[in-house]
């Protein structure tokens, strides 16, 4: 059945040609031509960040601990894990990991294992020994970690 047939059997009238069209018949009202428009934005004026809440700061936290110790013993950990354990969705927790902690779970996991094996190696551990303590198959994946976090990333206070 055609689209045509169907509207005419539904007795639904067309949908306008255009949204333009179907806006230009509705009168502008007066009372906003007094409206002033909005202040410009003063870009050297910090910007606020949104605000987290002190319940679900104090939850990330605890999620930002679990990823690090994680990171530290060579586990493989997922971000849907964490925030299951969280009860948020995959996608929020992300969102208010990176707001919290100014990096995505994934960067926060990866420069703990990149600063771990930064230590292991400044000890004397052999390469190949160390990439599989922090959890790789193979030294060269364990040089791609180094080369792609450098050493530093981590604030100290994030780095415990």
């Amino acid at each position: 059945m055609s689209s045509f047939a169907l509207q005419s059997a539904l007795q639904i009238p067309p949908a306008p040609e255009s949204h333009t069209n179907a806006l230009s018949s509705v009168p502008y009202p007066a009372e906003l031509d007094s409206v002033p428009p909005p202040a410009a934005v003063d870009s050297s004026e910090p910007t606020t960040k949104a605000s987290i809440l002190p319940g679900t700061m104090q939850r990330l936290v605890i999620a930002r601990s679990r990823i690090h110790d994680a990171a530290r013993a060579g586990q493989r950990i997922r971000t849907y894990e964490v925030a299951l354990d969280l009860d948020m969705s995959e996608f929020h927790f992300a969102r208010q990991f990176r707001l919290a902690f100014d990096r995505s779970p994934h960067v926060y996991y990866d420069e703990v294992r990149a600063d771990t094996a930064r230590a292991m190696l400044a000890v004397g551990l052999a390469e190949g020994t160390v990439a599989r303590k922090i959890g790789f198959r193979r030294p060269a994946e364990l040089r791609a970690l180094l080369q792609k976090r450098p050493a530093g990333t981590l604030p100290p206070e994030l780095s415990r």
